[in-house]
């Protein structure tokens, strides 16, 4: 009864007794269970291990991120259900039941159902209230070792319940953690596991996610090793992956329509006879994409944790939606830029020299519209880039990227200075001699435009529900990926768990 109060209250039970060997006694050659026989108690030490305050706040801003808690831990049960009450794991509203199994005369599995109420004063078996209690978000389990692991071994429909509702595991051994993470991982979830003891390593290891809490043996084990040792650091490392994601889709996104906008500009001259320099070549490649490949991935993750998840492939969707429309703009506004290029009354079409050039086998003539579609083309680099940087919900605004916000000027400046200055100032480009200030100002005009139109691309999917939902149609996705979903739409259609009458005996 004392250690039940005790530990109800949160506080850690340590127990001590004696025994008087005669002095010829070799203790080391005495079995275990003879030394722990017979011994005297003499009391208990009471340990006030009090919640850090940052646990409570992570485990709420996880809640919100859709990231579900769990604990497991060596401790008391019921030591294990105030902690896990008071750091708000379990809900105010939410029934938790202790569940207990064991094995009949007949190896049929027996498992029982009790209700915890929770007062102010701590926690006691409510045997009156129905144990039922509507849908089973508001149900929680706890159980200890010893029960779980006879559900794992006899009962696996039952398993399935215990891994989407379990939340506090107690009493488990280092061999008990490392079967709960494999039960969740069998049941599609990702798992990410903190720990700060040798009885953690195992754990450590076979999670999908292992942060060691401390520098000791634990961080041998760990792929990452916290140096604030408390939980604070799950929601940095959640926020740092989906920010790394991001800024590799965004990287792999750039690097595809920089590649599809050369091979299409180039395709666009060909009715004119005519080709991109090779010095445009290595100007676009070095002075605008490559400044920029290098500046993209340095977004810093978002300030807060997203329930969103990234997108993690290339054929999503979205993707897919984005690619498409962004490469008819592409090529829109090449085409444009282009005929109005010819509707200038200062236009010449070296019709009459064209001939000339390829006969005398020129590699290179400076046609305008190769001209306007070279500094178009290098344009929409930039604006690719601008368009990947959506920081929205996983990044912060591309601005507070300092290396892309100095890629962005230097590259902006160098095609200001190419469209506005005379060809001369740079003779390596090739360039054909725009007389008309007007039109290279109606040539800004199409780029900006050209912005905004992309930017639009990119904002009607994040933003436009119904547009998410018919692109979602066209996966024409059967079922769900993740098994424990299908177990969360059974017990959701269930009306009978837990069992009304407390128990459910299984062979």
């Amino acid at each position: 009864a004392v250690v039940s109060t005790q530990s109800t209250g949160g506080y850690r039970m340590m127990g001590f007794a004696k025994k008087t060997l005669p002095s010829d006694t070799d203790v080391n050659c005495v079995p275990r269970n003879d030394l722990e026989s017979g011994l005297t108690f003499l009391g208990l030490l009471v340990l006030c291990n009090q919640l850090k305050p940052e646990t409570t706040v992570v485990v709420e801003e996880l809640k919100l991120a859709g990231v579900r808690t769990v604990m497991c831990t060596g401790d008391n049960l019921l030591t294990a259900v105030c902690v896990g009450r008071d750091c708000s794991m379990i809900p105010d509203n939410a029934d938790l039941y202790i569940v207990t199994a064991s094995l009949t005369p007949d190896h049929c599995l027996d498992v029982s159902y009790k209700l915890l109420d929770y007062t102010p004063t701590g926690l006691h078996i409510d045997k009156e209230k129905n144990l039922y209690s509507g849908p089973y978000r508001k149900v929680h389990l706890a159980m200890d070792g010893h029960t779980f692991e006879l559900i794992s071994k006899y009962d696996h429909k039952l398993m399935d319940k215990v891994c989407v509702t379990g939340t506090i595991f107690a009493r488990f051994s280092p061999a008990q953690k490392m079967t709960l993470i494999d039960e969740m991982q069998q049941r599609s979830y990702s798992v990410c596991m903190c720990g700060d003891g040798a009885n953690d390593c195992e754990a450590l290891q076979h999670s999908n996610v292992g942060i060691a809490l401390s520098k000791c043996e634990a961080s041998l084990a760990a792929p990452f090793t916290s140096s604030v040792y408390d939980v604070s650091c799950v929601p940095v490392l959640l926020k740092e992956g989906q920010g790394a994601l991001e800024n590799s889709m965004a990287v792999f996104r750039f690097t595809a329509m920089y590649s599809l906008i050369q091979y299409l500009s180039v395709m666009l001259l060909i009715p004119y006879t005519s080709i991109l320099g090779d010095y445009q070549y290595l100007f676009e490649d070095l002075a605008i994409v490559l400044t920029i490949d290098f500046a993209l991935g340095y977004t810093r993750p978002s300030h807060q944790l997203s329930k969103k998840r990234p997108h993690g492939s290339l054929m999503h969707p979205f993707m897919i939606y984005s690619f498409i429309l962004q490469t008819g703009l592409v090529v829109g506004f090449i085409v444009l830029s282009m005929w109005l290029v010819q509707q200038q009354s200062w236009y010449d079409p070296f019709g009459e020299i064209r001939a000339e050039h390829l006969n005398a086998q020129e590699l290179y003539v400076p046609f305008f519209e190769t001209t306007v579609n070279f500094i178009h083309s290098s344009f929409q680099y930039i604006i690719m880039a601008l368009v990947f940087s959506i920081g929205h919900p996983h990044r912060r605004a591309w601005w507070t990227n300092l290396p892309m916000v100095a890629s962005m000027i230097i590259t902006i400046g160098v095609m200001m200075m190419v469209l506005f200055t005379p060809p001369d100032i740079i003779p390596a480009l090739e360039l054909a001699v725009i007389p008309s200030i007007h039109y290279k100002l109606l040539m800004l005009l199409l780029v900006f435009i050209n912005l905004l139109l992309s930017l639009g691309v990119e904002y009607s999917y994040r933003f436009i529900k119904p547009l998410q939902y018919f692109l979602k149609l066209l996966r024409c996705k059967k079922g769900y990926k993740n098994k424990f979903k299908y177990i969360i739409d059974e017990l959701d259609a269930a009306k009978d768990f837990p069992p009304k009458d407390s128990s459910e005996t299984g062979c």
